[in-house]
């Protein structure tokens, strides 16, 4: 009896060496594509028999779920058939085949943390990616383009790059990749995505889209590896850009940009047309441009650097900075700090939750109802300004020989001047309120604080 019950389990230890087998030679070759209910009901059924014959103990090893990838298979029956090789006191050639495909410092990994982890996520995460990663050949077209042309790019998902050159043609090249540590079905979404060209005259229309809608790539963004490398003639009229899911970066160019994204990172640099950009989820940075720019992230933060035309910004969950911009600046953010640093022209800056520092020689409008307001007025002014703090102290540090028209109260606060100020009303001296002229009449600067106090400075002249 106990012969047949041995013979028996060298059976079902033969079996689990082929399904493994199988599993691991899908891996490689996919030979046995969608075959992966077969062998989990071959394992399921070899497992439940030995639990029947008490040839492992009870909740030792767990029953494949019916999603299981090849894989987590492959890797089941090895650790099955290793536990039946010691009482049977046979080899097991699994590890030595799983060490051939995944190298023995991983497959030493796996053993050590089996207990720890699940097995799909732990193979998934121990496989190198040359194994798990499907990439389709790259998509390489050019166009013969005018030099005043535009392209529209309209994608579910990738991220984007498009550089201006000096060149007559557009080149666009799409590199398609999906890694399978992430879902087993990653390889068919990267397949469903179809890219299509169409040139209208000077107009070229790239449409990416999945073959099945946006069901895809809601399922498919965090498991694909989609780039769009895109080279236009600098001197292009337009780019419009529309993802549902990536970054862009624009460079080198003299035309207008249009961008928008779900989700990802808007970069522009060296762009000599208007900008325009909205992303829900991420962080907008603009370098080196000349031409008007409006730009808003719903959740992320803005930096502006070395900026020549007017200026406009919304975030509602971030920081906003802004360096060295000539033109006028709106700005304004429901949960973050404003700064603005060596900037000429009018300021006009909000922000709910957080302070802000201003450096610039225009005419300001300022109110934060959480933070402080600190501000450096680098030249005269030439019209009102207006700061306004509900919840923090307001710094004005302003040049000696500056002429302004003074209206400063807070409530709960003081009021002080290291400039002399030329009170209004020479007989009402107050430690809450100064209304007065500081070397002449000027435009009015008008300073309002409920719970801290306001403070008159004179700016360090270099």
């Amino acid at each position: 009896m106990e012969q047949e019950r041995h013979q028996e389990i060298r059976g079902l230890f033969q079996i689990l060496e082929q399904t493994s087998k199988i599993a691991e030679d899908s891996i490689l070759t996919e030979n046995y594509k969608d075959s992966e209910s077969r062998c989990i009901s071959q394992f399921n059924k070899v497992l439940h028999r030995l639990n029947e014959i008490n040839t492992v103990p009870e909740g030792l090893f767990d029953p494949l779920e019916e999603n299981a990838t090849f894989s987590e298979i492959s890797i089941a029956c090895n650790h099955l058939a290793a536990y039946l090789s010691e009482g049977l006191g046979i080899t097991s050639d699994l590890k030595s085949m799983m060490t051939n495909i995944l190298g023995k410092n991983i497959i030493d990994t796996i053993n050590e943390e089996f207990k720890e982890s699940g097995i799909g996520e732990l193979i998934r995460s121990a496989m190198p990616d040359f194994l798990t990663e499907t990439v389709l050949d790259d998509i390489n077209r050019s166009f013969k383009a005018s030099s005043d042309g535009s392209l529209l790019l309209d994608t579910d998902l990738g991220n984007i790059y498009v550089q201006g050159a000096d060149t007559e043609d557009v080149n666009v090249v799409v590199h398609r990749a999906a890694q399978m540590k992430t879902d087993r079905h990653a390889a068919e979404f990267i397949k469903a995505f179809n890219v299509n060209f169409n040139q209208e005259d000077t107009e070229l229309h790239i449409e990416a889209k999945f073959s099945d809608g946006k069901r895809y790539w809601t399922i498919a963004n965090i498991r694909l590896d989609i780039l769009f490398f895109i080279t236009v003639p600098k001197t292009f009229r337009s780019i419009v850009v529309k993802s549902a899911g990536g970054d862009v970066t624009v460079q080198n160019l003299n035309g207008s940009i249009q961008c928008r994204t779900n989700s990802g990172q808007l970069n522009f640099e060296n762009i000599a047309g208007p900008i325009l950009g909205h992303t829900d989820n991420g962080n907008i940075r603009l370098t080196k441009c000349d031409g008007d720019v409006r730009v808003d992230t719903l959740r992320g933060n803005i930096e502006i650097n070395d900026i020549v035309g007017r200026v406009n910004t919304t975030s509602f969950g971030g920081n906003i900075r802004a360096n060295n911009v000539i033109g006028a600046i709106t700005t304004e953010t429901s949960g973050g700090n404003i700064k603005i640093e060596n900037c000429k022209g009018g300021v006009t800056a909000e922000t709910a939750g957080g302070s802000i520092d201003l450096e610039n020689d225009g005419p300001i409008t300022a109110k934060t109802f959480g933070g402080s307001i600190n501000a450096d007025i680098t030249g005269q002014l030439q019209e009102d300004s207006i700061l306004e703090s509900p919840g923090g102290d307001i710094t004005v540090s302003m040049l000696s020989d500056i002429l302004v028209k003074i209206d400063a109260k807070c409530n709960g606060g003081e009021v002080t001047s290291e400039l002399p100020v030329e009170l209004f009303d020479k007989d009402f001296e107050s430690t809450w309120q100064i209304q007065g002229i500081i070397n002449g009449d000027g435009p009015l600067l008008k300073l309002r604080s409920i719970g801290g106090d306001i403070n008159l400075k004179s700016l360090n002249e270099s």
